[in-house]
């Protein structure tokens, strides 16, 4: 007859690391579903699953074993994947560094208006110019209107969910978004000025 789940915490707290082992074996699937539902289908998720145990480890001499194991465990996973969702919407911009290469390439392309990547200018034709070039644009932009930009132009947000993770109106995430294009296109087009100028001089 297989020990019940009571035993099996009393014998992981005497030091028994095997009857832990047979804990995780028993709700490995609970805990993977319930990461699963919060965070999605997220490359975390297997380190988010290993974390749950780690914390329940570490808090298993204050469960109260008269309530069944499994709903503790789950509540233990929904905290934690809670967590990780606020860290995330707290950060503000993207890195540049961050951002795959199509997204760097359709930034560039936003900011060039109807100029293809081949038009676009001396410089900015590769990937390496491409990332230069937008690193440069964006790290010239007032910090809470390149915030804007990202969330909505990069992470394609609406425009509720930009002023949510702003903590400000849709209105102002509007005007934000609207002036951070307005100064991106000004600073694009001097830069392909600059660059005509230059090859005309060589």
């Amino acid at each position: 007859m297989d020990p019940s789940d009571s035993e099996l915490i009393e014998r992981t707290l005497k030091g028994d690391e095997g009857a832990f082992a047979e804990l995780v074996r028993r709700y490995q699937s609970v805990v993977w579903g319930t990461v699963h539902r919060v965070l999605g289908n997220s490359s975390e998720n297997e380190d988010a699953v290993q974390e749950v145990f780690l914390r329940a480890f570490g808090a298993l001499g204050k469960f109260d074993r008269r309530y069944p194991f499994g709903p503790w465990v789950a509540r233990i996973a929904t905290n934690y994947c809670i967590d990780q969702l606020r860290r995330k919407r707290s950060r503000k911009v993207q890195l540049w560094s961050e951002l795959r290469e199509h997204e760097q390439e359709r930034l560039l392309r936003d900011l060039s208006m109807e100029r293809s990547p081949a038009a676009a200018g001396p410089g900015v034709e590769d990937s390496e110019g491409y990332a230069r070039v937008a690193r440069a644009l964006l790290d010239g932009l007032n910090p809470k209107y390149r915030a804007a930009f990202i969330l909505r132009e990069v992470e394609d947000k609406d425009y509720g969910e930009v002023a949510a993770t702003l903590g400000t109106s849709e209105v102002a995430a509007r005007v934000r978004v609207s002036r951070a294009r307005a100064e991106l296109q000004k600073r694009f087009r001097a830069y392909l000025r600059g660059c005509g100028a230059k090859e005309q001089e060589r």
